[in-house]
């Protein structure tokens, strides 16, 4: 992607689209992409992607071949090869742009406090406390016989407030009280009795956890498996969400991974959209269900999604689980009816 940066004499078009084959080439320049996915990455039309696609390969820049699956003779992504040394031989000459530090920044210098006293040996040394307390002064003890006060005496004034170890006060010199060790106390932290002081799950939590993890890892396994290749960080992301998303609806793991088994030979990679439109039947879990007393489905409800042939939730007719409960198959219609579950 650097070399597209650098390379001179390529139009925009161009730098695009062969800036979204080189985001998936290896060492020695191959990817393996659809057209519509290079086309959305390289924010291009796809008939403005094929057109710059064709320059390119006549440029010399880019070879490209049509791929088949050896199991089904299915259309898959093509193989692409960017030439990296013809396109590395087309590097800009160097530019100065100019100078781009406008000014210096500086910082100031913190002034001294006039009022601090400068520190003496009996201070802590600085490696053990990092921000020693202020030298505060300290109103004199009382002896057992006190002197009359002198003219030179502070005249301390009682605290309008009430004095604490955690509070400050100001005296009429305008000076703080604070204990003689210089120290303060520290409030507590409050403690928070809604959340798990171990910080980990539940058991049961954690076994709902890795059985859907486990699912969702073998869905992703089924659709890897007929790809005959490993999968792209980003679209097993995509997968994982959507088979989680889906197992938690109540689709069984048999059927979608029935359903990415026949995604991959056509490079799509939308599972939840593959799941809606699916008219595959779902007869072993329907008929598990019927025998819990789940009525069946009327296919009318829902609209169409395959949830509602298990999750009585989505048996309504709104959109997606929204609007009056369907009075031909969901479970609390169909029984106030009298209807037999």
């Amino acid at each position: 992607m650097n070399l597209v940066f650098q390379a001179d004499g390529l139009s925009v078009g161009e730098g695009a689209f062969l800036m979204a084959c080189c985001n998936h080439t290896d060492a020695k320049g191959y990817v393996i992409a659809s057209m519509q996915q290079l086309a959305d990455e390289a924010h291009l039309k796809e008939s403005a992607a094929k057109s710059n696609k064709q320059k390119l390969i006549q440029r010399g820049l880019l070879a490209s071949s049509e791929r088949y699956s050896p199991k089904n003779g299915a259309r898959i992504a093509d193989l692409y090869r960017v030439n990296l040394e013809l396109l590395a031989s087309m590097k800009r000459a160097r530019t100065d742009y100019g100078p781009t530090l406008v000014e210096e920044l500086t910082f100031k210098v913190p002034q001294e406090n006039p009022r601090s006293d400068p520190p003496s040996d009996s201070d802590p040394p600085r490696g053990r406390n990092p921000t020693p307390p202020r030298r505060i002064p300290t109103p004199p003890r009382s002896d057992p016989d006190p002197a009359p006060p002198s003219d030179s005496d502070p005249l301390l004034l009682p605290s309008k407030t009430p004095s604490s170890l955690s509070s400050v006060s100001g005296g009429a010199d305008g000076t703080r009280d604070v204990p003689p060790d210089g120290e303060r106390e520290t409030e507590a932290p409050a403690e928070d009795h809604n959340s798990n002081p171990s910080g980990t799950e539940l058991p049961q939590q954690r076994e709902r956890s890795d059985k859907s993890a486990a699912a969702r890892d073998r869905i992703v396994a089924a659709y890897a498996a007929v790809l005959g290749r490993p999968v792209l960080n980003g679209t097993k992301a995509k997968l994982e969400k959507q088979a989680v998303e889906l197992l938690a609806q109540g689709l069984p793991e048999a059927w979608l991974c029935d359903r990415v088994r026949e995604m991959a030979p056509r490079g799509w990679s939308d599972l939840a959209q593959h799941a809606e439109r699916s008219t595959a039947p779902l007869t072993q879990t329907t008929t598990k269900h019927r025998r819990s007393g789940l009525p069946d489905w009327c296919t009318k409800c829902g609209p169409g999604s395959p949830a509602a042939r298990l999750n009585p939730r989505f048996r309504t007719l709104g959109e997606m689980g929204t609007g009056e409960k369907c009075p031909n198959c969901h479970p609390d219609r169909v029984n106030a009816a009298g209807a037999p579950r």
